[in-house]
């Protein structure tokens, strides 16, 4: 198998994290709908992609958690809050949002205590303000780049952890998105491969003025060539009703370079 001699330091997503911690006889909760059961709740929220945005005056690099539902926590029943969210968080070393959707758009659910008025769905927020402590933490691990197409498929067909990255222009700078490939299609006759995984962030319209408010729940494929689709999430209406979802519908096209590299074991 032919193998390239270029290594480097990939994320280590199996230990890498979004870690918070909160202390409400420190501070007040600025992101829950229900008040909590207890006074101090850590987090540790794996990394599902890592993107770093290189743009005029410094650089950023931000992490999105895995996904998880909202829930309370430390107790014997009713774990799962109703009206129910599927609720992610995106961070940097001093930005933080939280995603929440719910199973319609706009859904109008309301923070605790209700004066602070409805729950954004995307919600961003000072993490010095709202949690007692806060982290990006990340691991790495030693990485070698595999680059033609008989080297691909054989680490494909085996059971190494692959990692991808993709770059791509955006206004004013660029982005690079670091991804664990989890669904992968490759074939040794037709000799391809095309990765098809998710979710991770894309760049796209702000939301809000802070930078990490540009950043969207995405799936990403690609052939490994000059472009990436990105199959982004939106709030997408349901024909021939008056209610919007939050879907993967919208796609966004790319001109981009990817790269390819299998962790050392």
């Amino acid at each position: 198998m032919k193998s390239s001699e270029e290594t480097t330091q990939v994320c280590d997503f199996a230990r890498s994290y979004i870690r918070w911690r909160h202390d409400t006889t420190k501070k007040p909760l600025l992101t829950v709908s229900q008040p909590p059961p207890t006074t101090l709740n850590n987090v540790r929220m794996p990394l599902e992609c890592l993107m770093t945005h290189f743009r005029p005056g410094g650089t950023g690099v931000y992490g999105l958690g895995a996904s998880c539902k909202t829930e309370q926590v430390f107790v014997e029943r009713d774990v799962w809050m109703q009206p129910n969210a599927d609720m992610c968080a995106v961070s940097s070393a001093d930005e933080f949002m939280v995603i929440k959707r719910w199973d319609k758009a706009d859904k109008g659910v309301m923070l605790h205590p209700p004066s602070l008025g409805p729950q954004p769905e995307r919600q961003c927020i000072d993490p010095v303000q709202a949690f007692e402590t806060h982290e990006l933490k990340l691991r790495r691990r030693t990485a070698r780049r595999i680059d033609d197409i008989d080297g691909i498929i054989a680490v494909l067909s085996g059971d190494r952890e692959v990692v991808a990255r993709t770059a791509y222009a955006v206004p004013g700078g660029e982005v690079l998105l670091e991804y664990p490939v989890k669904t992968v299609n490759f074939s040794e006759r037709h000799r391809y491969y095309q990765v098809d995984t998710g979710p991770v962030l894309y760049h796209g319209e702000a939301t809000g003025p802070a930078p990490i408010e540009r950043l969207h729940l995405a799936y990403v494929a690609h052939l490994g060539g000059d472009w990436a689709e990105f199959l982004v999430s939106k709030p997408t209406r349901l024909e021939g009703h008056d209610v919007a979802v939050h879907h993967f519908g919208e796609v966004r096209r790319v001109t981009a370079r990817h790269s390819l590299w299998v962790v050392a074991d």
